[in-house]
């Protein structure tokens, strides 16, 4: 009976962990995301002593919509800003939106530094009343390093401060 005992509290503890990773949005709220929201990824930059290192090429968010059954036509709005650490000189991204892993809008942004401070990166995507074929099950952000490996590696990303905001046009 004793082994029996704990058995209860870690399987609850299994199960909150597995329900709050998926990551959800219903379609008509606003959603802030933050760096910790994307995951990073890593290319191959080189190997050091035996080690190898690798850049942060990109940052990526796979968002599951809600809502969007029947759905022909729909508006989205991406704002905010992305800095660097100061030193990690100027910067560039390609910030893209898909759709059920269709491009729906793709921008490049360009930040610089000026007297040891960074400028934002501020990406702006809206599209209004914008066709997609058969809802918008799933909402893929991505977020791309622009330059060489050596760049990606160099720029520093601390942080995001992006809103998503879905509508359904009808």
């Amino acid at each position: 009976m004793k082994q029996y005992y704990y058995a209860l509290p870690l399987l609850a503890t299994l199960w909150s962990g597995v329900s709050a990773a998926l990551p959800t949005y219903v379609i008509g709220n606003m959603t802030e995301l933050k760096l910790q929201d994307f995951t990073p990824i890593k290319q191959y930059y080189k190997t050091e002593n035996g080690v190898d290192l690798y850049a942060i090429a990109a940052y990526e968010l796979e968002l599951t919509t809600y809502g969007t059954v029947g759905v022909e036509r729909m508006n989205f709005d991406y704002t905010g800003a992305i800095q660097s650490a100061w030193y990690s000189s100027n910067f560039a991204m390609t910030v893209s939106l898909y759709c059920d892993n269709t491009l729906l809008a793709s921008d490049s942004y360009e930040g610089i530094r000026y007297e040891r401070a960074s400028y934002l990166v501020k990406p702006d995507i809206q599209l209004h009343s914008h066709p997609i074929s058969a809802g918008c099950d799933t909402l893929k952000i991505r977020m791309d390093k622009l330059g060489s490996v050596a760049r990606k590696y160099a720029t520093k990303i601390q942080a995001v401060d992006m809103r998503l905001y879905l509508t359904v046009d009808f």
